[in-house]
This record gives structure tokens, sequence and C-alpha cells, in this order.
């Protein structure tokens, strides 16, 4: 019979040794999964921050200033003054959808004047205008307009 290279001392040695090679595979293999369970919750989130920011109702001139702020800004200039001067009765709102703008509208009963002021949102000061009458749009001379 033949008899095997290992004796009781070294079976003993190879299992102490198999045994610590177990324990730190365990030990990587806990290491791993712990790191693609995180990475895993860290991609959710990411993925549920992404649609958050898809579906945010969001508007471009969101500055931070007050519509009450810009119709103040608005009210400023030299055509407005003479617009709300002749029109005291005045409806007055900002409009963010397109440029960032303050109207000044006046409704009749068969006819409307609407006095439009675009904001610089940068700047957060007026830089054009345009008075416009039934549908007639009056880019110069809005002060002359005004006072006949």
């Amino acid at each position: 019979m033949k008899r095997l290279p290992f004796t009781n001392q070294n079976s003993f040695v190879a299992e102490k040794h198999f045994v610590k090679w177990a324990k730190a595979v365990k030990k990587r293999n806990l290491i791993v999964i712990v790191f693609i369970v995180a990475f895993s919750v860290v991609l959710v989130l990411c993925g549920f921050y992404l649609l958050y920011d898809l579906y945010r109702p969001r508007t471009f001139y969101d500055t931070g200033i007050s519509d009450e702020e810009y119709i103040e800004i608005a009210s400023q200039t030299l055509e407005a003054q003479k617009f709300l001067e002749k029109y005291p009765n005045t409806t007055t709102f900002v409009e963010r959808s397109g440029r960032l703008a303050v109207d000044y509208r006046v409704n009749t009963d068969d006819s409307y004047i609407r006095l439009r002021v675009f904001i610089n949102p940068k700047k957060n000061e007026p830089s054009e205008m345009f008075l416009e009458i039934n549908g007639t749009y009056i880019r110069k001379n809005i002060i002359e307009h005004l006072q006949t």
C-alpha cells in the first residue's frame, strides 16, 4: 500500500491554510456584494433624480425676482409712466412664457391697447418695448402716440 505524502501534521497545516483561504474568499465576496449593492443604490437614486429633473416644472426666467419688482422696473420708463397717466385703469402683469416682459393693457368694449416692456433678465432693466393698438404694432415714437 502506498503511503500518502501528507502526514497528520501536513494535513492539519493544509486544512488551516484552506480555512484562512475560505475566510478570505468569503470576506472578498462580501466586499464585492456590498460594493455592487451600494453602486446599484446610487444608480437608482441618480435615475430618480434625472426623472425628477426631467418632469419638474421650470421657467426659463426664474430669476428670483418677483413680478412686483419687474413691474416696478418697467414702471420707471417714461413710456410706462405716460401710459399709466393716460390710462389709470390699466391691467398690469408679467409675461414669462416667451421673452420676459411686463404688459400694461386696457380693454374697452371693442378695442384694446397694450404697452409691452421687455426686461433684460441678466441686467434687470428695460431693453425694448412696443405699443399695440388693436393688433397694430408701434415700435417708434411711442410717447407721441400716447399723447394723441
